[in-house]
């Protein structure tokens, strides 16, 4: 969410075979695909539910749902990647589970720090967490999918049921807001003005793909 953030560039090609052999039953592939998406998937799903425990059930759900999917073999022909596939059941599981934790008044109000990080890490985490926060929900979820996912606007679009030149407007705004909120190392400054090069960076609008 910082400057310097970048989400590596995932193989979705390989991540596409890897689909096609598990639409066949075949476990292997199946295990293989959910070590390149249990991470990221995660790293979303915590940030909406707020609960470690919930988000860890929650992605395993995901993978699983997936994996029922997969062997129907139509799914092949439904468009986008089987990234945004497995994000886009994701999302739906955490919007069911939040609202049935806002009915019974059991949301979390912060997101719990990550197991086995340094403090430093922790902390890092932390000051992005509070900015993403203020964002209001659209922006949030889309900024997270295209950082935490790395999906395409048009898969964003897809998981969120918008258009997408909604998703476009959501990013651009989320970015501009998160460089007033950041400094160019990641620290959470509120509303000051960002240091040069962490605007420049937040508020450039990226093309669609």
């Amino acid at each position: 969410m910082n400057a310097n953030h970048h989400t590596p560039t995932p193989d979705h090609e390989q991540e596409q075979r890897l689909f096609n052999r598990l639409s066949d039953g075949d476990l292997q592939a199946f295990d293989e695909f959910s070590r390149r998406l249990e991470r990221p998937v995660f790293s979303y799903l915590i940030r909406l539910v707020r609960n470690r425990t919930e988000a860890e059930d929650l992605t395993q759900e995901s993978m699983l749902r997936l994996y029922k999917m997969a062997k129907k073999k139509s799914i092949r022909n439904t468009g986008g990647s089987p990234r945004s596939l497995v994000f886009r059941i994701a999302h739906n599981l955490a919007m069911d589970y939040y609202r049935k934790a806002k009915r019974q008044g059991d949301l979390e109000l912060a997101t719990p720090a990550p197991a086995s990080k340094s403090a430093e890490a922790v902390m890092l985490r932390q000051q992005i967490d509070r900015a993403l926060a203020e964002l209001p929900d659209h922006h949030r979820n889309a900024i997270m999918l295209r950082e935490f996912g790395d999906l395409s606007y048009q898969e964003i679009a897809s998981t969120l049921g918008a258009s997408l030149d909604q998703v476009k407007v959501w990013i651009h705004r989320a970015r501009k807001k998160l460089a007033t909120l950041l400094d160019e190392d990641g620290q959470y400054i509120g509303n000051q003005p960002a240091p040069n090069g962490a605007r420049a960076a937040m508020e450039d609008t990226p093309n669609a793909c």
